[in-house]
C-alpha cells in the first residue's frame, strides 16, 4: 500500500510543479470582449521572449509622439506581469518614462482602445508623477495580450 502511495505521487509531480509565471498570454487571434476592464500589458508586433527588447511603437503622450520599446524580464520560468513594460526612447542612465500598464476599454474589428498609466522614474526608482491616457493599438500589431493570472 504504501508503495502504490509513493508511486502515485512520484506519477502526479508534474501536476504539482510549477513555474513562477503570473502572467496569462492571450494570442492575437484570442482578443476578444472577454478581456474588457483587465489591466494588461500589450506584446506589440512579434511575441518578446526570454527578456530581448525588440519591438518599437509611438503612443502619444500629452501631446507629443513618443517612442516606446519593450522591456522584457522573462526567462521561459519567472515571469511577472510588473516587470514587463515600455520604455521610452531615448534610454537614459538616470531617468526614464514607462509605460507601466494599460485597461482594455473596448475593442472592434480594427483597434484595441486602452486607458495607460505612464510612470517617471529616476534610477530606476519611480517618482510621485503618472499621466494617464487614453490611446489604441492597431489589432494587426498586437502579437499576444499579457493578462494577471
Amino acid at each position: 500500500m504504501k508503495l502504490l502511495f509513493i508511486v502515485l505521487i512520484l506519477i502526479n509531480i508534474p501536476v504539482f510543479a510549477q513555474d513562477g509565471s503570473d502572467i496569462w498570454y492571450v494570442n492575437s487571434e484570442n482578443i476578444d470582449n472577454g478581456i474588457i476592464g483587465k489591466v494588461c500589458h500589450i506584446d506589440v508586433y512579434s511575441k518578446s521572449f526570454m527578456g530581448r527588447a525588440i519591438d518599437t511603437i509611438e503612443i502619444n503622450v500629452k501631446g507629443k509622439k513618443v517612442k516606446f520599446i519593450e522591456h522584457r524580464v522573462d526567462n521561459g520560468y519567472n515571469n511577472w506581469l510588473r516587470d514587463q513594460y515600455l520604455i521610452a526612447l531615448p534610454i537614459y542612465r538616470n531617468s526614464s518614462m514607462r509605460l507601466i500598464s494599460s485597461k482594455i476599454d473596448s475593442l472592434d474589428s480594427k483597434k484595441i482602445y486602452v486607458t495607460s498609466v505612464v510612470g517617471y522614474y529616476r534610477y530606476d526608482n519611480p517618482l510621485d508623477t503618472i499621466t494617464v491616457i487614453n490611446h489604441d493599438y492597431l489589432r494587426k500589431n498586437v502579437a499576444a495580450i499579457l493578462l494577471k493570472n
